[in-house]
C-alpha cells in the first residue's frame, strides 16, 4: 500500500521502483507547482532537484479536470499531467510522499495515479484575532494546507478583542501592534495562490464587533454590535469592497453571522427608522416580547442579506455562520454558503431542505479550542462530511451524532481553530500559538482523508500507520524550513 495521504482514486504502482535523473521542468501554467515540488523535496527529503530535462515534467493538459492530475512514471522520466495550478500541486505533494533518494538520482514507484478531490471545500480555519499570529504562522498554514491537499485556509481576522486587518477607508479599525499590512498579506495571497492555496477571510458582523463601535460609534453604533442602520450597512458594504479589493485571487468571503445579540436592534431608533423606511409595520412588532423577537430576527436575517448581497456585487461569493433562523431562509441569497456548526440557530436539514450548500463545521470533533478542548485524530478521522456532533445544550442533537444522507449540497468540511484560552494558558502566547498548530497538523492528515474522497476507503487501523509516517514526513519539512530562506 502506497504511503499516501489523502489515499489516490486509482493507482497501478506497486513496489518496484525506477531510477530517474533529479531534475524538473514545467510547462509555464504549472511553473509555480515545480517550484513547490524543489522546495518541498529539499525539506522533507534533502533532495536538490535541479531545473533540467529527463527526471519529473508538470504538462498542461486542458482535457484534465480542474484539481486533478495524472501522474505516470516509467524508464523515461515521471510526466504529471494537469489542467491548473491546484492539481500540479497536488501532483508536486504526492511525488514528495513517493520520491526517495538514491545517490544521484532519486527513485519513484513505476505506474501510474489518478487522482482528483471530490469535497471541493476541503478548509482549515484559524482564530487570528483572539491571539497575535506572526505572519510567518500564516506563511506555515499555507504549506500545511497545501502539503494535506487542503484548498481553503480560512482566516478569522476580526472579533471583540483585535481587528487584525488594514483599512484604509476606516484607520482607525486596525489594532495598533496587532493587524497585517496590505503588503504583507498580498505577499501572504501570492505564496497560497502559487501553492494552489485560497485565502478565505473574514470580517466577523455583526456581531463580535466591539472594535467597530468602540472606534466608530458614530457609524456602528455604540452597543458592540453593527447598528443595523442605513449609515452602518453603506459603511459595511464599503469595508467589504475593501477587502474584496485586497483579497483578489478569493473566491469567498466570510462575512461572519454569528451570536449576535440581535434584540437590541428593537430598542434602537436608527434601527427602527430605518426598517420603518423600507416598509416594515414596526409598531406592531413592538406590541409584544414574542413579536418583538421575530422583528429582531427579520432585522438580523435582513442584514445578512444586505452584506450578502454587497459581496455578490463586488463578484465574489459570501460565506456565512449558521444564525440565521428558518423562518427567514427566505431572505438569505441562495448563492451564499452556509458554515453549518452548532445545529442550534437552525439544524443541517432544515438548511438543506432550504435549498442552501454548506460547509460542515462541526463543533464535534473538528473544533480546536487550545488547550481546554478537542478531539482526538481518531475522532475526526472517524468523521464525515455528513456528520455533526453539537455542544449546545439546546441543540437536538446534543447527545447524539447527525447523520445525514449523502449529498453534493454539502461541499465539504473543516477544522476550525479558536483561540479564546491560549493568552490565559500560555506566556509567551507564542507558545499557544505552537501548540494551536501542532493539534491542527496532527489531524490535518485525518480532515484531508475525509474531504478528498467522500467515503471512507481504509479503517482507522490501516489509515493510523500511514499518517503517522506522512506526520513524520511533515515534521521533517516544517523544521527544515531554513534550508529554503
Amino acid at each position: 500500500m502506497l504511503n499516501i495521504i489523502p489515499t489516490p482514486k486509482a493507482t497501478t504502482m506497486a513496489n518496484e521502483r525506477i531510477a530517474i535523473s533529479p531534475c524538473v521542468t514545467a510547462d509555464d501554467k504549472l511553473f509555480s507547482a515545480a517550484q513547490t515540488l524543489k522546495e518541498y523535496a529539499l525539506r522533507t527529503k534533502m533532495i536538490d532537484l535541479c531545473q533540467g530535462e529527463g527526471g519529473i515534467k508538470f504538462v498542461h493538459d486542458a482535457s484534465i479536470k480542474s484539481e486533478a492530475y495524472k501522474l505516470t512514471v516509467t524508464s523515461n522520466g515521471a510526466t504529471v499531467l494537469a489542467c491548473d495550478l491546484e492539481g500540479a500541486n497536488h501532483a508536486a505533494v504526492t511525488l514528495i510522499q513517493l520520491l526517495e533518494k538514491d545517490g544521484d538520482n532519486i527513485t519513484l514507484p513505476v505506474g501510474t495515479i489518478e487522482d482528483y478531490p471530490e469535497c471541493s471545500w476541503r478548509g482549515v480555519m484559524v482564530d487570528l484575532a483572539r491571539d497575535w499570529h506572526e505572519l510567518y504562522v500564516l506563511y506555515e498554514y499555507v504549506d500545511m494546507c497545501c502539503f494535506f491537499k487542503l484548498k481553503y485556509l480560512h482566516l478569522h481576522f476580526t472579533d471583540y478583542q483585535s481587528y487584525t486587518l488594514p483599512s484604509k477607508l476606516f484607520p482607525k479599525l486596525p489594532t495598533p501592534g496587532r493587524h497585517y499590512t496590505e503588503e504583507e498579506l498580498k505577499g501572504l495571497m501570492a505564496y497560497a495562490t502559487s501553492r494552489g492555496v485560497q485565502i478565505v477571510p473574514e470580517i466577523d458582523t455583526p456581531g463580535h464587533s466591539l472594535i467597530f463601535t468602540d472606534t466608530y460609534p458614530e457609524i456602528f453604533g455604540d452597543e458592540g454590535i453593527i447598528c443595523n442602520s442605513k449609515t452602518s450597512i453603506n459603511a459595511m458594504t464599503a469595508l467589504f469592497g475593501e477587502l474584496c479589493e485586497l483579497f483578489s485571487d478569493s473566491d469567498y468571503i466570510h462575512i461572519g453571522g454569528d451570536e449576535v445579540n440581535i434584540n437590541y436592534w428593537t430598542n434602537c431608533p436608527r434601527c427602527l427608522e430605518r426598517f420603518k423606511y423600507d416598509g416594515v409595520d414596526v409598531d406592531s412588532y413592538l406590541e409584544t416580547n414574542e413579536k418583538r423577537r421575530e422583528l429582531a430576527e427579520l432585522m438580523y436575517a435582513t442584514f445578512i442579506k444586505r452584506i450578502c448581497e454587497a459581496v455578490l456585487s463586488f463578484g465574489k461569493t459570501p460565506v456565512v455562520w449558521e444564525g440565521f433562523c428558518e423562518e427567514m431562509n427566505y431572505l438569505i441569497p441562495r448563492d451564499a454558503v452556509i458554515v453549518s456548526w452548532e445545529n442550534y440557530f437552525q439544524t443541517t436539514p432544515k438548511l438543506l431542505e432550504a435549498g442552501f450548500r454548506i460547509i460542515n463545521g462541526a463543533w464535534r470533533p473538528m473544533y480546536v479550542v487550545t488547550p481546554t478542548k478537542y478531539w482526538s485524530p481518531e475522532e475526526v478521522y472517524n468523521w464525515s462530511v455528513y456528520t455533526w456532533g453539537a455542544v449546545h445544550p439546546e441543540s437536538p442533537y446534543l447527545n447524539e451524532y447527525l447523520v445525514i444522507e449523502p449529498t453534493s449540497q454539502v461541499e465539504g468540511g473543516q477544522l476550525l481553530a479558536w483561540g479564546d484560552y491560549i493568552v490565559g494558558e500560555f506566556h509567551p502566547v507564542s507558545e499557544g500559538v505552537r501548540e494551536e498548530q501542532r493539534l491542527l497538523e496532527e489531524r490535518a492528515p485525518c480532515l484531508a482523508e475525509n474531504v478528498w474522497t467522500r467515503k471512507k476507503v481504509l479503517s482507522w487501523d490501516e489509515f493510523a500507520p500511514k499518517m503517522e509516517q506522512i506526520n513524520a514526513l511533515y515534521e521533517t519539512f516544517r523544521n527544515n524550513k531554513s534550508l529554503c530562506k
